[in-house]
Protein backbone atom coordinates (compact mmCIF):
# COMPACT_ATOMS: atom_id res chain seq x y z
CA UNK A 1 0.00 0.00 0.00
CA UNK A 2 1.35 3.43 -0.99
CA UNK A 3 2.10 5.67 1.98
CA UNK A 4 1.18 9.24 1.08
CA UNK A 5 2.68 12.48 2.30
CA UNK A 6 0.05 15.19 1.91
CA UNK A 7 1.03 18.81 1.38
CA UNK A 8 -2.34 20.45 2.02
CA UNK A 9 -5.49 19.09 3.65
CA UNK A 10 -8.31 21.03 2.01
CA UNK A 11 -11.44 19.98 0.13
CA UNK A 12 -9.63 19.04 -3.08
CA UNK A 13 -7.24 16.76 -1.20
CA UNK A 14 -10.17 15.03 0.47
CA UNK A 15 -12.03 14.55 -2.82
CA UNK A 16 -8.99 12.87 -4.37
CA UNK A 17 -8.40 10.66 -1.33
CA UNK A 18 -12.05 9.59 -1.19
CA UNK A 19 -12.15 8.61 -4.88
CA UNK A 20 -10.33 5.28 -4.31
CA UNK A 21 -10.31 5.18 -0.51
CA UNK A 22 -11.67 1.65 -0.10
CA UNK A 23 -9.56 0.04 -2.81
CA UNK A 24 -6.52 -0.13 -0.52
CA UNK A 25 -4.14 1.41 -3.04
CA UNK A 26 -2.88 4.03 -0.60
CA UNK A 27 -3.11 5.39 2.92
CA UNK A 28 -2.26 8.72 4.52
CA UNK A 29 1.12 8.53 6.25
CA UNK A 30 1.94 12.19 6.99
CA UNK A 31 0.26 15.59 6.49
CA UNK A 32 1.40 19.19 6.57
CA UNK A 33 -0.84 22.24 6.27
CA UNK A 34 -0.23 25.78 7.51
CA UNK A 35 -3.71 25.42 9.03
CA UNK A 36 -2.90 22.81 11.66
CA UNK A 37 -6.56 22.38 12.65
CA UNK A 38 -7.34 21.33 9.07
CA UNK A 39 -4.47 18.82 9.07
CA UNK A 40 -5.58 17.37 12.40
CA UNK A 41 -9.17 17.04 11.17
CA UNK A 42 -7.98 15.15 8.09
CA UNK A 43 -5.80 12.83 10.19
CA UNK A 44 -8.75 11.98 12.42
CA UNK A 45 -10.59 10.76 9.32
CA UNK A 46 -7.79 9.21 7.25
CA UNK A 47 -5.02 8.50 9.75
CA UNK A 48 -1.36 9.49 9.57
CA UNK A 49 0.83 11.95 11.44
CA UNK A 50 0.67 15.75 11.43
CA UNK A 51 3.96 17.43 10.52
CA UNK A 52 5.07 20.77 11.91
CA UNK A 53 6.72 22.06 8.73
CA UNK A 54 7.14 21.45 5.03
CA UNK A 55 10.71 20.35 5.70
CA UNK A 56 9.50 17.72 8.16
CA UNK A 57 7.01 16.39 5.61
CA UNK A 58 9.62 16.24 2.82
CA UNK A 59 11.93 14.18 5.03
CA UNK A 60 9.28 12.17 6.89
CA UNK A 61 10.36 8.50 7.18
CA UNK A 62 8.36 5.98 5.18
CA UNK A 63 6.62 8.31 2.71
CA UNK A 64 6.37 6.68 -0.74
CA UNK A 65 4.86 9.59 -2.69
CA UNK A 66 3.63 13.15 -2.20
CA UNK A 67 0.28 14.73 -3.04
CA UNK A 68 0.27 18.54 -3.22
CA UNK A 69 -2.98 20.52 -3.28
CA UNK A 70 -2.78 24.08 -1.97
CA UNK A 71 -3.53 27.64 -2.97
CA UNK A 72 -2.27 27.89 -6.58
CA UNK A 73 0.28 30.48 -5.47
CA UNK A 74 1.92 27.85 -3.23
CA UNK A 75 2.20 24.88 -5.61
CA UNK A 76 5.56 25.78 -7.14
CA UNK A 77 7.39 26.22 -3.83
CA UNK A 78 5.83 23.05 -2.41
CA UNK A 79 6.97 21.13 -5.48
CA UNK A 80 10.45 22.62 -5.21
CA UNK A 81 10.63 21.42 -1.59
CA UNK A 82 9.44 17.87 -2.28
CA UNK A 83 11.23 16.94 -5.54
CA UNK A 84 14.68 16.55 -3.89
CA UNK A 85 13.21 13.82 -1.65
CA UNK A 86 13.26 11.61 -4.77
CA UNK A 87 9.66 10.37 -4.48
CA UNK A 88 6.86 10.56 -7.10
CA UNK A 89 4.65 13.64 -6.79
CA UNK A 90 1.12 14.63 -7.72
CA UNK A 91 0.59 18.41 -7.83
CA UNK A 92 -2.66 20.23 -8.49
CA UNK A 93 -2.93 22.75 -11.28
CA UNK A 94 -1.68 25.33 -11.96
CA UNK A 95 1.88 24.41 -11.08
CA UNK A 96 2.84 28.09 -11.36
CA UNK A 97 1.61 31.24 -13.07
CA UNK A 98 5.05 31.54 -14.68
CA UNK A 99 5.95 29.32 -17.64
CA UNK A 100 9.63 29.85 -16.90
CA UNK A 101 9.13 28.53 -13.36
CA UNK A 102 7.22 25.46 -14.58
CA UNK A 103 10.08 24.75 -16.98
CA UNK A 104 12.60 25.18 -14.16
CA UNK A 105 10.67 22.69 -12.01
CA UNK A 106 10.48 20.28 -14.93
CA UNK A 107 14.27 20.39 -15.21
CA UNK A 108 14.60 19.90 -11.43
CA UNK A 109 12.36 16.82 -11.59
CA UNK A 110 14.46 15.40 -14.43
CA UNK A 111 17.63 16.05 -12.44
CA UNK A 112 16.26 14.03 -9.51
CA UNK A 113 14.55 11.44 -11.76
CA UNK A 114 11.21 12.20 -10.09
CA UNK A 115 7.95 11.62 -12.00
CA UNK A 116 5.40 14.40 -11.47
CA UNK A 117 1.72 14.21 -12.38
CA UNK A 118 -0.29 17.44 -12.77
CA UNK A 119 -4.02 17.65 -12.00
CA UNK A 120 -5.42 18.73 -15.37
CA UNK A 121 -8.81 17.33 -14.48
CA UNK A 122 -10.74 17.71 -17.74
CA UNK A 123 -8.45 15.33 -19.66
CA UNK A 124 -9.55 12.65 -17.15
CA UNK A 125 -13.29 13.08 -17.82
CA UNK A 126 -14.80 9.98 -19.49
CA UNK A 127 -15.92 11.97 -22.54
CA UNK A 128 -12.43 13.42 -23.02
CA UNK A 129 -10.85 9.98 -22.71
CA UNK A 130 -13.35 8.59 -25.24
CA UNK A 131 -12.70 11.42 -27.73
CA UNK A 132 -8.92 11.05 -27.49
CA UNK A 133 -9.21 7.27 -27.78
CA UNK A 134 -11.32 7.64 -30.93
CA UNK A 135 -8.73 9.97 -32.47
CA UNK A 136 -5.96 7.55 -31.58
CA UNK A 137 -7.76 4.63 -33.21
CA UNK A 138 -9.20 6.44 -36.25
CA UNK A 139 -6.87 8.32 -38.59
CA UNK A 140 -7.96 11.97 -38.60
CA UNK A 141 -6.14 12.88 -41.81
CA UNK A 142 -5.33 16.57 -42.06
CA UNK A 143 -6.27 18.47 -38.88
CA UNK A 144 -8.00 21.75 -39.70
CA UNK A 145 -9.03 23.39 -36.44
CA UNK A 146 -9.54 23.10 -32.69
CA UNK A 147 -12.02 25.46 -31.03
CA UNK A 148 -12.86 26.02 -27.38
CA UNK A 149 -15.46 28.17 -25.62
CA UNK A 150 -15.23 28.79 -21.86
CA UNK A 151 -18.16 30.94 -20.71
CA UNK A 152 -19.41 31.73 -17.20
CA UNK A 153 -21.03 34.55 -15.25
CA UNK A 154 -18.03 35.62 -13.23
CA UNK A 155 -20.06 37.94 -10.99
CA UNK A 156 -21.47 34.98 -9.06
CA UNK A 157 -17.99 33.83 -8.03
CA UNK A 158 -16.85 37.40 -7.39
CA UNK A 159 -19.86 38.33 -5.25
CA UNK A 160 -19.69 35.19 -3.12
CA UNK A 161 -15.98 35.69 -2.44
CA UNK A 162 -16.44 39.39 -1.62
CA UNK A 163 -19.11 38.60 0.97
CA UNK A 164 -17.77 35.37 2.44
CA UNK A 165 -14.13 34.79 1.38
CA UNK A 166 -12.51 38.20 0.76
CA UNK A 167 -9.02 36.66 0.84
CA UNK A 168 -9.88 33.96 -1.70
CA UNK A 169 -7.24 33.65 -4.44
CA UNK A 170 -10.02 33.78 -7.06
CA UNK A 171 -10.12 37.54 -6.48
CA UNK A 172 -6.39 37.77 -7.19
CA UNK A 173 -5.77 35.73 -10.34
CA UNK A 174 -7.19 35.53 -13.84
CA UNK A 175 -9.30 32.53 -14.79
CA UNK A 176 -7.20 32.00 -17.95
CA UNK A 177 -4.27 30.26 -16.22
CA UNK A 178 -6.27 29.10 -13.20
CA UNK A 179 -9.46 27.39 -14.42
CA UNK A 180 -9.07 27.57 -18.20
CA UNK A 181 -5.81 25.62 -18.01
CA UNK A 182 -8.04 22.51 -18.16
CA UNK A 183 -9.44 23.63 -21.51
CA UNK A 184 -6.05 24.69 -22.87
CA UNK A 185 -4.70 21.25 -21.96
CA UNK A 186 -7.47 19.65 -24.06
CA UNK A 187 -6.75 22.02 -26.95
CA UNK A 188 -3.08 21.00 -26.97
CA UNK A 189 -3.98 17.31 -26.74
CA UNK A 190 -6.20 17.76 -29.81
CA UNK A 191 -4.12 20.21 -31.85
CA UNK A 192 -0.54 19.58 -30.79
CA UNK A 193 2.23 22.03 -29.98
CA UNK A 194 1.36 25.72 -30.30
CA UNK A 195 3.42 28.00 -32.55
CA UNK A 196 1.79 31.44 -32.32
CA UNK A 197 -1.05 33.26 -30.52
CA UNK A 198 -2.90 36.50 -31.28
CA UNK A 199 -5.51 37.73 -28.77
CA UNK A 200 -8.15 40.45 -28.58
CA UNK A 201 -8.86 41.25 -24.93
CA UNK A 202 -11.67 43.37 -23.48
CA UNK A 203 -11.55 44.59 -19.88
CA UNK A 204 -13.97 47.49 -19.34
CA UNK A 205 -16.21 46.51 -16.40
CA UNK A 206 -15.00 48.10 -13.15
CA UNK A 207 -14.94 45.31 -10.57
CA UNK A 208 -12.45 43.56 -8.26
CA UNK A 209 -12.14 40.55 -10.57
CA UNK A 210 -8.87 40.19 -12.50
CA UNK A 211 -10.21 37.93 -15.26
CA UNK A 212 -10.87 39.56 -18.64
CA UNK A 213 -14.45 40.46 -19.45
CA UNK A 214 -13.89 38.74 -22.78
CA UNK A 215 -10.93 37.45 -24.78
CA UNK A 216 -10.76 35.78 -28.18
CA UNK A 217 -7.50 34.18 -29.26
CA UNK A 218 -6.44 32.83 -32.63
CA UNK A 219 -3.97 29.98 -32.21
CA UNK A 220 -1.60 28.60 -34.81
CA UNK A 221 -0.40 25.05 -34.19
CA UNK A 222 2.93 23.75 -35.45
CA UNK A 223 1.17 21.13 -37.59
CA UNK A 224 -0.47 23.92 -39.62
CA UNK A 225 -3.92 23.71 -38.04
CA UNK A 226 -5.71 26.68 -36.48
CA UNK A 227 -7.31 27.18 -33.10
CA UNK A 228 -9.87 29.52 -31.61
CA UNK A 229 -10.17 30.07 -27.85
CA UNK A 230 -12.98 32.25 -26.51
CA UNK A 231 -13.23 33.07 -22.80
CA UNK A 232 -15.90 35.31 -21.33
CA UNK A 233 -16.84 36.11 -17.74
CA UNK A 234 -19.76 38.24 -18.96
CA UNK A 235 -22.01 35.45 -20.26
CA UNK A 236 -25.21 34.50 -18.47
CA UNK A 237 -25.08 30.79 -19.11
CA UNK A 238 -22.26 28.29 -18.67
CA UNK A 239 -20.44 26.57 -21.51
CA UNK A 240 -17.17 24.66 -21.61
CA UNK A 241 -17.02 23.12 -25.06
CA UNK A 242 -14.60 21.98 -27.74
CA UNK A 243 -14.80 21.32 -31.48
CA UNK A 244 -12.22 19.33 -33.42
CA UNK A 245 -12.39 19.36 -37.22
CA UNK A 246 -10.23 17.16 -39.41
CA UNK A 247 -10.29 15.56 -42.83
CA UNK A 248 -12.11 12.39 -41.80
CA UNK A 249 -14.46 13.47 -39.00
CA UNK A 250 -15.62 16.24 -36.68
CA UNK A 251 -15.91 15.95 -32.91
CA UNK A 252 -18.04 18.07 -30.59
CA UNK A 253 -17.15 17.70 -26.92
CA UNK A 254 -19.48 19.06 -24.21
CA UNK A 255 -21.10 21.28 -26.83
CA UNK A 256 -24.75 20.25 -26.52
CA UNK A 257 -27.08 17.84 -24.78
CA UNK A 258 -24.60 14.99 -25.25
CA UNK A 259 -21.06 15.25 -23.85
CA UNK A 260 -19.58 13.68 -27.01
CA UNK A 261 -20.67 13.75 -30.65
CA UNK A 262 -18.65 12.31 -33.55
CA UNK A 263 -19.64 13.01 -37.15
CA UNK A 264 -17.74 11.03 -39.77
CA UNK A 265 -17.10 12.00 -43.35
CA UNK A 266 -18.56 9.25 -45.58
CA UNK A 267 -15.71 6.85 -46.35
CA UNK A 268 -16.39 6.02 -49.99
CA UNK A 269 -17.35 7.90 -53.16
CA UNK A 270 -20.58 5.90 -53.41
CA UNK A 271 -21.67 6.92 -49.92
CA UNK A 272 -20.85 10.57 -50.69
CA UNK A 273 -22.76 10.77 -53.97
CA UNK A 274 -25.55 8.21 -53.61
CA UNK A 275 -26.50 5.49 -56.11
CA UNK A 276 -27.41 7.78 -59.05
CA UNK A 277 -25.45 11.05 -58.89
CA UNK A 278 -25.98 11.87 -62.57
CA UNK A 279 -29.71 11.29 -62.52
CA UNK A 280 -30.58 12.85 -59.13
CA UNK A 281 -31.35 16.52 -59.79
CA UNK A 282 -32.86 17.47 -56.42
CA UNK A 283 -30.22 18.86 -54.02
CA UNK A 284 -31.73 17.23 -50.94
CA UNK A 285 -32.11 13.81 -52.55
CA UNK A 286 -28.63 14.06 -54.09
CA UNK A 287 -27.09 14.52 -50.61
CA UNK A 288 -29.39 12.14 -48.75
CA UNK A 289 -26.75 9.40 -48.66
CA UNK A 290 -24.01 11.82 -47.55
CA UNK A 291 -26.15 13.19 -44.71
CA UNK A 292 -27.12 9.70 -43.57
CA UNK A 293 -23.50 8.59 -43.25
CA UNK A 294 -22.35 11.65 -41.29
CA UNK A 295 -25.17 11.76 -38.74
CA UNK A 296 -23.57 12.12 -35.31
CA UNK A 297 -22.70 9.25 -33.06
CA UNK A 298 -23.76 10.67 -29.69
CA UNK A 299 -22.53 9.30 -26.38
CA UNK A 300 -23.68 10.37 -22.92
CA UNK A 301 -21.67 9.95 -19.73
CA UNK A 302 -22.79 10.07 -16.10
CA UNK A 303 -20.87 10.96 -12.93
CA UNK A 304 -18.12 12.57 -14.98
CA UNK A 305 -16.45 14.54 -12.17
CA UNK A 306 -16.36 11.57 -9.82
CA UNK A 307 -14.95 9.43 -12.62
CA UNK A 308 -12.30 12.07 -13.34
CA UNK A 309 -11.12 11.95 -9.72
CA UNK A 310 -10.93 8.16 -9.91
CA UNK A 311 -8.94 8.35 -13.14
CA UNK A 312 -6.55 10.94 -11.72
CA UNK A 313 -5.82 8.89 -8.64
CA UNK A 314 -5.51 5.59 -10.50
CA UNK A 315 -2.95 7.13 -12.86
CA UNK A 316 -1.13 8.38 -9.76
CA UNK A 317 -1.22 4.87 -8.26
CA UNK A 318 0.14 3.36 -11.48
CA UNK A 319 2.89 5.98 -11.61
CA UNK A 320 4.00 5.23 -8.04
CA UNK A 321 3.37 1.49 -7.89
CA UNK A 322 4.17 0.40 -11.45
CA UNK A 323 6.56 3.10 -12.64
CA UNK A 324 4.30 4.17 -15.53
CA UNK A 325 5.15 7.75 -16.60
CA UNK A 326 2.29 10.21 -16.08
CA UNK A 327 0.45 11.48 -19.14
CA UNK A 328 -0.30 14.83 -17.48
CA UNK A 329 3.38 15.56 -16.89
CA UNK A 330 5.35 18.67 -16.00
CA UNK A 331 6.34 18.88 -19.67
CA UNK A 332 2.63 19.08 -20.52
CA UNK A 333 2.23 21.76 -17.85
CA UNK A 334 4.91 23.88 -19.54
CA UNK A 335 2.85 23.85 -22.74
CA UNK A 336 -0.41 24.63 -20.95
CA UNK A 337 0.95 27.50 -18.86
CA UNK A 338 2.81 28.79 -21.90
CA UNK A 339 -0.42 28.96 -23.89
CA UNK A 340 -2.28 30.65 -21.01
CA UNK A 341 0.51 33.18 -20.61
CA UNK A 342 0.64 33.82 -24.36
CA UNK A 343 -3.13 34.43 -24.53
CA UNK A 344 -2.95 37.04 -21.78
CA UNK A 345 0.31 38.63 -22.95
CA UNK A 346 -0.98 39.04 -26.49
CA UNK A 347 -4.27 40.46 -25.23
CA UNK A 348 -2.64 43.01 -22.93
CA UNK A 349 0.17 44.04 -25.28
CA UNK A 350 -1.76 43.80 -28.53
CA UNK A 351 1.00 41.87 -30.30
CA UNK A 352 1.47 38.32 -31.62
CA UNK A 353 3.23 35.97 -29.22
CA UNK A 354 5.47 33.03 -30.08
CA UNK A 355 7.54 30.65 -27.99
CA UNK A 356 11.18 29.91 -27.21
CA UNK A 357 12.43 26.33 -27.75
CA UNK A 358 11.72 25.78 -24.03
CA UNK A 359 8.08 26.81 -24.54
CA UNK A 360 8.31 30.22 -22.86
CA UNK A 361 6.14 32.95 -24.49
CA UNK A 362 7.88 35.85 -26.25
CA UNK A 363 6.50 38.86 -28.10
CA UNK A 364 7.00 38.70 -31.86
Amino acid sequence: MIRLGLYGSGNRTRALLNSLLHDKFYKVHAVYDINRDSAETLVRQFGGAVCNSAEELAGFPGVDAFLISLSPFAHAEALRQTIPAGKPVFVEKPVSFSTAEVHELSMLAKQHNVPVQVGFMRRYLPESIAALKYIGENEPGHIFSVDCNWFHHGETEMNFCLYHQPDNFRLKVSQIPFHCCHALDIMILLGGKVKRVVSRRIKVIERPYPSPDDVISLIEFENGSSGHFHYSSMVYYTEMSYRFHCENYSIRLNAGSQPLEICRRPRFISSRTGPDPSGTKDFGLFNESYEAFCRPMSIGFGQSLNAANENIMYEFVRMVRDGIPPKASLEAAVGVQGLAEAIELSGVRGVPVGFTPEGIPVEL
